[in-house]
């Protein structure tokens, strides 16, 4: 048969085959008379090839297509490929499926099969950690009249790239457009699951200050974020907030058993502590360490109204040794619940020690233990958090090759380790690192190497050697680099930045850990520091000072509270405001906690970690630039973790299995 007699029947021809999903069947299509045309494609192998797909052997179904393909005029040979694509992704051959769809010409067919081919490219392109362009390709409006399937299929797509890119408020409103299109109550009530478990990652601040005027749908669904967020175990509060938005958004497409679920999985996953045991040093090393941590422990416990306050006793644990008596002590006393013990030694102890009866909140984090206790959850101010996030935060705005400067010894090793694992996992260069000696005088050598400099200078004297004359030269600093990552902690950080200006590289953006503010502005002495941007906890850069747990508020009642262990006084409350949520937080990676050290949430081995607020030296004084975008791609996408409908009365226990994390800081820092 003729090309001609294919393509006058394309249109009619679209509508069946584009669903994205499952093998179309080609057995006959009506041209636009009357005549009936025959597909040219054998229908056994097509069969065949169909049953392989829904069988799950995706090899052999992409291999069939692709022979079909190879026999077929258009436009069946394209469908035939992009279903040969399609079982290549579902296989894990990106390889193939990338090879496949090079050699689809979408040329003078219609609109839908160049957007079945854009979004085959542009899942590749996620998977290739290229987002980007992944989102590039989607970024056309749809084709009109095409089908739910593929509608969905392009808002799906969408959702996942932003979320991947740490986008959540707009991955969100993608998700809450594919729920329009979902007809299947299950499927619908899954992916509002998602919606709300993406919008409820971000912070109370965040989204009230992006909620739109008027609310509309995406408010709807921020507002009720706002409530899952705001859980407090009171159920009979949360029944009439809920009620109260039900009156404000009556024609919300929230459905009922979305409302009930989350209820009674916040009323599940809530631990009230009524007796708590607080294992921390009185005297030795961490002796001051723990005051700061005690003191901000208890403003936390003062601001629950007297009812809600749990039963306290305090343990010694200056002794490492005793930490495991103690705990059994604590036990058999009564307690419910363990903050502490500070030490890493101590927190060794009860990793190692099987089961725990009660859980236990310790407030520094070790290395993973084979058989480590469900209930040991662990919390520190960890460095390598930061470092993480300055990749992040670098990737995110659009740079790709890094010089990075960090300390002789462990702390300098495990903050460049979790930086470089970071940023090449995200597909960044890491070019190279130099160290310096934090108890020297003068940073200049590591900057000069690390600059190219000083073989510049080496280039101009073997030039002077060849030439015998004097050469008019000026020193070039190296030109493939993007950005410098630094550790250093203040007085350091002073004098490596004006190095860096200092030898040609005042035009790089500048990244550091948090180490260079000391919690106090300082313009004078800071202004050596301008433009290098830097993460924090939103104690120190965002908290209301009208708030009754601000610094001001806490300094009233703890006079040092605004001197050297301010971000422990921080940590402090979060430790006890932690409690009554760490079996939610449990539950999921994507569940959060808005914390005074950060937005906290839990990974696999229960350890904290913590999505900083990002602030930028300008005339010597911090300028915030909001909280930084997590960025997840190792993790599934929210509301795939949860029950696809109803959750649980009671949650089960669920293991936690070993996994390789950074060590946190040496000789039991914090």
């Amino acid at each position: 048969m003729q090309l001609t007699k294919y393509i006058s029947t394309v249109s009619l021809l679209c509508a069946l085959l584009l669903t994205g999903c499952v093998s179309p069947q080609l057995s006959t299509l009506l041209k636009p008379a009357d005549e009936q045309v025959v597909s040219p494609v054998p229908q056994a192998e097509l069969d065949r090839a169909t049953e392989l797909e829904l069988m799950g052997d995706h090899v052999a179904a992409a291999a069939l297509y692709q022979s079909l393909a190879t026999r077929m005029p258009p436009p069946y040979r394209q469908n035939l490929q992009l279903l040969a694509v399609t079982n290549f992704l579902s296989a894990q051959d990106v390889e193939s499926a990338s090879g496949v769809l090079a050699q689809i010409d979408v040329a003078g067919l219609p609109p839908l099969f160049d957007l079945r081919k854009r979004l085959h490219a542009s899942e590749l392109a996620t998977r290739n950690g290229k987002l980007k362009e992944a989102f590039s390709l989607l970024e056309e409006p749809l084709p009109a009249d095409i089908s739910t399937d593929l509608q969905q299929r392009y808002h799906r797509q969408r959702a996942q790239i932003l979320r991947l890119e740490g986008n959540l408020l707009e991955s969100a409103r993608e998700l809450s457009l594919l729920d329009l299109l979902i007809t299947d109550p299950s499927a619908r009530l899954h992916n509002q699951q998602a919606i709300l478990q993406t919008l409820t990652i971000l912070t109370d601040g965040a989204l009230r200050m992006f909620q739109p005027d008027p609310p509309g749908l995406q408010g709807g669904w921020m507002e009720l974020a706002r409530i899952i967020k705001g859980y407090d175990g009171d159920p009979a509060n949360t029944q009439i907030l809920l009620t109260q938005w039900r009156t404000r958004f009556p024609v919300h497409p929230a459905r009922p058993a979305l409302l009930e679920g989350y209820y009674q999985r916040l009323q599940a996953q809530y631990r009230q502590v009524s007796h708590l045991a607080v294992l921390l040093p009185q005297s030795g090393a961490l002796a001051e360490a723990a005051a700061a941590l005690r003191d901000g422990f208890m403003a936390a416990y003062y601001q629950l109204p007297l009812e809600k306050r749990p039963q306290l006793r305090f343990y010694d644990s200056s002794n490492a040794a005793d930490t495991w008596p103690l705990y059994r002590q604590a036990v058999d006393a009564g307690a419910d619940m363990v903050i502490g013990p500070l030490n890493k030694d101590a927190v060794s102890q009860l990793a190692r020690a099987g089961e725990l009866e009660i859980p236990v909140l310790a407030l520094n984090q070790i290395p993973p233990q084979i058989g480590q206790p469900e209930n040991l959850f662990q919390f520190g101010l960890s460095p390598e958090d930061e470092a993480r996030q300055a990749a992040e935060r670098a990737w995110q705005d659009g740079l790709s090759q890094a010089l990075v400067i960090i300390p002789e010894g462990s702390w300098g090793e495990r903050v460049l380790n979790s930086f470089r694992e970071r940023w090449e996992t995200l597909g960044g260069t890491l070019l190279e690192h130099q160290t310096y000696d934090a108890k020297g005088q003068d940073f200049s050598q590591p900057v000069l190497t690390l600059l190219d400099i000083d073989e510049s200078k080496q280039r101009h004297r073997e030039m002077q050697r060849v030439l015998i004359q004097n050469v008019k030269y000026e020193p070039r600093r190296r030109q493939d680099a993007d950005f410098v990552f630094f550790a250093a902690k203040i007085e350091i950080a002073r004098q490596i930045r004006p190095l860096l200006q200092f030898y040609h590289a005042a035009d790089l953006p500048v990244y550091a850990t948090s180490h260079i503010y000391t919690g106090n502005p300082d313009a004078k002495k800071d202004r050596d520091l301008e433009g290098v941007k830097f993460p924090d906890i939103p104690w120190l850069l965002v908290s209301e000072k009208t708030s009754r747990l601000s610094q001001d508020a806490l300094a009233a009642v703890f006079p040092n509270a605004k001197r050297a262990y301010q971000r422990l006084y921080a940590m402090g409350i979060d430790s006890f405001n932690l409690l009554p949520h760490l079996e939610r937080l449990k539950v999921s990676p994507w569940e959060t906690l808005d914390g005074q050290t950060g937005n906290l949430y839990l990974d696999e081995i229960n350890q904290v970690h913590r999505r900083l607020v990002w602030a930028q030296i300008r005339k010597g004084l911090p300028d915030v630039l909001g909280y930084a975008p997590r960025i997840e791609s190792g993790l599934t996408a929210p509301g795939d973790d949860l029950p696809p409908l109803i959750f649980p009365t009671v949650v089960p226990a669920v293991p936690v299995p070993p996994a390789a994390v950074p060590v946190s800081d040496t000789d039991n820092q914090i």
